[in-house]
């Protein structure tokens, strides 16, 4: 079983078969839960995959209730999926997620990787120039804006159909080999042309998200003030949605949205933050003010 392999300096792209297996059962586990539409519909199968299609969803329908981001278990078995190369899975997975996974995949493999894997190639091929084109100048100007060190080792990129609830997550206890581990949806409409490309990145941001909090955190405390939850996700979308908008040449794109602005990101609890980004990060983006008083302004007026 072959697993395409990109690598570049900064990121690693990655379009792996069993990391889609394991996706993909989540997601159509949680839309049978939701009892919303699945994408694959096993009715009109040979007796014996449908049956074990019906199975794995079935030993799946707990797990999709488990969180990508936050359950180790499920950061723990996306990321040794990422290292399997053909057909055993190792012993760290889950037994039970393991034996769902080896039961499915005949299926998988004959009916929908075929396609899948065409689609996550595409992907790859047509965001990956302009990632490594822009990658060196925006991750040093996204690592000035944060007053943070970027990673030394690179992302690794999983590419894959289905990637959590909102198209794309990442995570950071992937080892040594990589600073973390980011799987992206190459079929979601947040992860497509531009976006895709503000995807990478703000992806890659987490990376050093710890770095942000900390800073956030001791600003917070320097002004006696409670730690704003959702400023540092927030910084991290507008501060890479700003520099990808100058990156790719759209600073003066009138139609040109970043991704938090487009899929009004901002309006799911944190509008306090965009309007204090907006007032007291964006001048220091810009230059205008040092970055230690746009950070005192900032915390200021979301702590508020």
């Amino acid at each position: 079983m072959t697993t395409l392999v990109i690598a570049a300096a900064i990121f690693t792209f990655q379009n792996n078969f069993w990391v889609n297996l394991h996706q993909f059962l989540h997601a159509e586990a949680g839309r049978r839960a939701a009892r919303q539409a699945l994408r694959f519909e096993p009715a009109r199968l040979p007796e014996a995959e449908r049956a074990a299609w019906d199975e794995a969803l079935t030993v799946y329908g707990p797990i999709s209730k488990r969180d990508h981001v936050r359950d180790m278990g499920l950061i723990v078995v996306n990321d040794a999926l990422s290292q399997v190369e053909g057909d055993t899975l190792p012993s760290t997975i889950e037994p039970t997620i393991a034996a769902a996974l080896t039961r499915a995949a005949p299926v998988y493999r004959a009916r929908l990787w075929p396609d899948h894997r065409r689609a996550n190639e595409a992907w790859i091929a047509t965001m990956r120039p302009t990632v490594e084109r822009i990658g060196p100048s925006l991750t040093a100007r996204l690592a000035q804006a944060y007053h943070a060190a970027w990673p030394s080792q690179p992302i690794l990129v999983d590419v894959s159909h289905s990637a959590g609830r909102f198209g794309a997550y990442t995570t950071l206890q992937f080892g040594r080999a990589f600073a973390g581990h980011t799987t992206v949806s190459s079929f979601d409409e947040g992860s497509d042309g531009d976006m895709g490309v503000e995807t990478v990145f703000h992806e890659a941001s987490h990376t050093i998200g710890p770095s942000i909090m900390r800073m956030i955190a001791a600003e917070a405390r320097s002004q006696h003030a409670a730690q704003p939850p959702n400023l540092w996700h927030a910084l991290i979308f507008y501060t890479t949605g700003e520099l990808v908008r100058r990156e790719l040449g759209k600073a003066g794109d009138a139609h040109y949205m970043p991704y938090a602005y487009r899929y009004s990101v901002y309006e799911k609890g944190m509008q306090p933050d965009r309007a204090a980004l907006e007032k007291d990060w964006q001048p220091w983006l810009d230059g205008h003010v040092p970055f230690e008083e746009a950070l005192r302004n900032l915390v200021r007026d979301v702590a508020r």
